[in-house]
C-alpha cells in the first residue's frame, strides 16, 4: 500500500510541477527575470566548476598517496622513555595509566614519575 501511495503522490507532484511551467512560460519575461536567470545559471556553473575542480583535486591527491587509507594505522604505543626537556620517565604500565582514573605526575630537575594516584583528593 505505502509504494503505491508514494507513487500517487509523486505523479500528484510531477503534475503540479507541469502546471507551474505552464503558468511561468505563459508570463511575460522582463529584464529583471533574464537578469535573474543568467545570474542563477552562473551560480550554478561557478558550483559545477568548483566541485568539479575539487573532485580533481581529491584524485590527484588519492594518486600521489597510492590511494585512499593505505597507510597502516598507527598502533604503536607511545615511548615514554624522555620528556621533551630530555628527562628519564619512570611510569607503570600504559594499560594501567590508561586505566586509571587520576594520574600524579612528579618532576624535578633529574627525572619525570608517573603514578597511579591512590585516591581522589579533595579540598
Amino acid at each position: 500500500m505505502r509504494p503505491l501511495l508514494h507513487l500517487i503522490l509523486s505523479a500528484a507532484m510531477w503534475c503540479l510541477f507541469g502546471y507551474y511551467w505552464y503558468v511561468v512560460l505563459g508570463r511575460e519575461i522582463g529584464p529583471g527575470t533574464m537578469r535573474a536567470v543568467q545570474t542563477l545559471l552562473i551560480l550554478v556553473v561557478a558550483g559545477l566548476v568548483v566541485t568539479v575542480v575539487w573532485v580533481a583535486h581529491n584524485l590527484r591527491l588519492a594518486r600521489k598517496f597510492a590511494g585512499r587509507r593505505c597507510g597502516a594505522a598507527g598502533t604503536d604505543a607511545p615511548k615514554l622513555e624522555r620528556d621533551t626537556i630530555g628527562r628519564p620517565i619512570t611510569h607503570p604500565a600504559l594499560g594501567e595509566l590508561r586505566a586509571a582514573g587520576v594520574i600524579d605526575i612528579e618532576a624535578d630537575a633529574g627525572a619525570k614519575r608517573y603514578r597511579v594516584a591512590e585516591a581522589v583528593r579533595r579540598p
